[in-house]
């Protein structure tokens, strides 16, 4: 009898890990496709990247979350808001975030337009504009981490607070009120004091603030497994217009540094840098096809400057003017910024350019190495990835909305980028939205700017702001006319 008995005891055992294993799978692990959309921006702006079962927050958690540490969110305190993310009438998510369901549980996570938004204003009364895929002049990403660690490790991050904050808003059902309490609250608590402490280096350096993140280091250090080297990445967010371009096998270069030959392995590494892994690319391919798609044909709202207006308009130009810096553009910008310049897309020597160097520095040739490998036993294929001592020469595409300027965002306006670098400010202010008429860029002084932006100071490590000292020579007046000229991009 016990003979018999034992295979049916394992039989049964094998049976219940099977079921367990199964439900499990079905409740916390199985994507469910989020519903399909026509509309390419509105992908961009909350479709997928396939990072919801790594970084993921349970939704209702998320959905309180700044409602119960808001003294951890920056600035106004603003909701999600308050990270400079721009929130659409009538949209459940501000731009910038996904929802889709795994499990049974949506999740919310950050995608590509977290970074790759802007918003602008031509006059100070009127509603900030979204433009989908922008330079994130005020977006918050650095922010952002830090809200969720040090709402993670606040003493009042409990099942219970949470359940109270939650049922006031919304009539839980039992067995997702029971989840909640006993599963998703304590997993999401140690997965932030985890996070914590993946991201405790950011404490060594200077903060990113306003429009900028160090965008590899994060993935040096987690994903690709090298040392802490105490380099500092911080940058501008690039804007993801006019990219038509950039076919595979052209030999462009991406990234401020030129890091990349592909756009596709570089929005691909993206979204591995914020959560995808290898089990969940397989849902995510589609998605990012057409994101890689929609960025190449993307392209940025015109140019407000125009010799059309009326006199007197702060944002008319003279034609004469124009005209004038066109023919100052041609001749000493045009091989560097422009698609038949046999400079174009080049990485420059950092000898040459000047600017501050430290974003090239943090990009070694061992993280381009290791990431042309990435994880052994799964063919991400990539193969693009390098190493260039030097910064590279973008288009202008949409250059009024391109401000603060050079790779770290260290020149306030184009006004003072044609100035020699001793001469532009060391003080000023990003993250307002209001284009300066007169200047070029966005407007960076004066109270509402100071009290709005982000105090950016040139003597901190990495955010220097000499080099790109083209221009600064020309007469007043050639200065006056490349400036029209310049605003009109």
């Amino acid at each position: 009898m016990k003979t018999l008995l034992l295979p049916k005891l394992l039989a049964g055992a094998l049976a219940l890990l099977l079921t367990i294993t199964i439900a499990g799978y079905l409740i916390f692990l199985r994507p469910i496709a989020q519903p399909w959309t026509a509309d390419p921006a509105r992908l961009f702006n909350h479709g997928s990247i396939g990072n919801e079962t790594s970084q993921g927050l349970p939704y209702w958690i998320w959905r309180v979350l700044p409602q119960m540490f808001p003294e951890h969110l920056p600035g106004r305190q603003d909701g999600y808001s308050s990270l400079g993310l721009f929130w659409e009438p009538g949209e459940e998510l501000p731009v910038g975030f996904s929802k889709k369901t795994i499990g049974i549980i949506p999740r919310v996570s950050a995608n590509c337009a977290f970074c790759h938004q802007s918003t602008y204003r031509l006059h100070p009364d009127e509603p900030s504009k979204l433009v989908v895929g922008g330079s994130g002049g005020a977006v918050d990403p650095q922010g952002f981490l830090r809200f969720l660690m040090r709402s993670g490790v606040d003493p009042r991050f409990t099942a219970d607070n949470f359940m109270n904050e939650i049922t006031a808003i919304y009539d839980m059902p039992l067995w997702e009120r029971a989840l909640y309490r006993y599963v998703l609250i304590p997993l999401t608590k140690s997965a932030l004091n985890d996070q914590a402490k993946r991201y405790a280096w950011m404490d060594s350096r200077p903060n990113w603030g306003a429009g900028r993140i160090d965008p590899f280091n994060p993935v040096k250090f987690y994903n690709l497994k090298l040392a802490d080297d105490h380099t500092i990445g911080n940058s501008d967010m690039m804007p993801l217009w006019n990219l038509s371009a950039l076919k595979e096998g052209s030999g462009y270069a991406l990234h401020w540094d030129g890091l990349s030959t592909s756009l596709e392995e570089t929005a691909l590494a993206g979204a591995i840098g914020d959560g995808l892994v290898s089990n969940a690319y397989a849902d995510t391919k589609e998605n990012l096809a057409r994101i890689d798609d929609f960025i190449r044909l993307n392209q940025p709202p015109p140019s407000p400057f125009s010799t059309t207006l009326k006199p007197g308009d702060p944002f008319r130009v003279e034609t004469a003017q124009v005209e004038a810096g066109r023919a100052i553009y041609r001749s000493l910008c045009a091989e560097c910024h422009e698609p038949t310049g046999a400079r174009y897309r080049t990485v420059i020597p950092a000898g040459e350019i000047g600017t501050d160097r430290h974003r090239i520095d943090m990009w070694t040739a061992e993280a381009a190495d290791r990431y042309n490998h990435y994880e052994p036993g799964y063919n991400w294929g990539f193969k693009a990835f390098q190493k260039i001592n030097g910064y590279l020469t973008n288009e202008l595409t949409g250059l009024w909305l391109r401000g603060p300027y050079l790779h770290n965002g260290s020149v306030s306006t184009l006004r003072e980028l044609l100035n020699p670098p001793k001469e532009r400010p060391s003080v000023f202010y990003r993250g307002y939205d209001l284009v300066d008429a007169k200047n070029g860029g966005f407007v960076s002084q004066g109270a509402e700017a100071e009290r709005v932006g982000w105090r950016y100071e040139t003597s901190m490590p990495g955010n220097g702001n000499e080099g790109h000292a083209y221009g600064v020579d020309l007469s007043n007046e050639d200065k006056e006319n490349l400036l029209a000229y310049l605003k009109t991009l």
